[in-house]
C-alpha cells in the first residue's frame, strides 16, 4: 500500500510541475523596419573602395549627425551640436524605403537628392550600406556604416 500510495504522490507531482511550466512563445525576429525605427543613427565610417577615409573625408561637423528612420517612411537628419553651416536649421526630412525586396535602402533628402545603397549589415545596432558608383559613375565604391545612438 505504500508504494501505490508512494507512486500516486510522485504522478501527482511530476503533473503539477508539467502543467505549471509555462512555454512562451519566441519573440518573432524584428523585421527590417523595426531595425531601422528603433533608434537614431550616427556615420561611423566611410570606406572607398575598402579604405577608411571617415577621418579624412568626412568633417567634424558631419560626425555628429544623425539620422531618424521612422515607420511612416518620413525621415529626420539632425545637424547634431556641430553645425557645418550656422544658417541651415537643426534638422530636416525626407523620406526612406527598402526597395528590390528589402535588400536596398533607399534614401531621399528633402532637396531631393537620392541615396540607394545595398543593405550589407542590419542588427540592433549596424547598419551597413554599399553605394556603387556614387562617385560620377565611375565605378568607384563607397561603404558607410552608421551605428545606432
Amino acid at each position: 500500500m505504500k508504494k501505490q500510495l508512494l507512486h500516486l504522490l510522485t504522478a501527482a507531482f511530476i503533473l503539477t510541475n508539467l502543467t505549471s511550466c509555462q512555454f512562451d512563445d519566441p519573440k518573432p525576429a524584428p523585421s527590417k523596419t523595426d531595425l531601422l525605427t528603433a533608434k537614431a543613427w550616427k556615420e561611423t565610417d566611410f570606406k572607398v573602395d575598402g579604405t577608411s577615409g571617415f577621418d579624412t573625408v568626412i568633417k567634424a561637423c558631419e560626425k555628429d549627425d544623425l539620422l531618424k528612420f521612422n515607420t511612416d517612411k518620413s525621415i529626420t537628419f539632425n545637424e547634431g551640436a556641430l553645425k557645418c553651416d550656422l544658417a541651415s536649421p537643426q534638422t530636416s526630412g525626407g523620406s526612406w524605403d527598402f526597395t528590390t525586396s528589402e535588400t536596398v535602402l533607399k534614401i531621399i533628402d528633402s532637396d531631393g537628392k537620392v541615396l540607394e545603397g545595398v543593405i550589407g549589415t542590419l542588427t540592433d545596432t549596424t547598419l551597413i550600406i554599399t553605394v556603387p558608383n556614387i562617385l560620377s559613375g565611375t565605378g568607384t565604391v563607397v561603404e558607410i556604416t552608421y551605428t545606432a545612438q
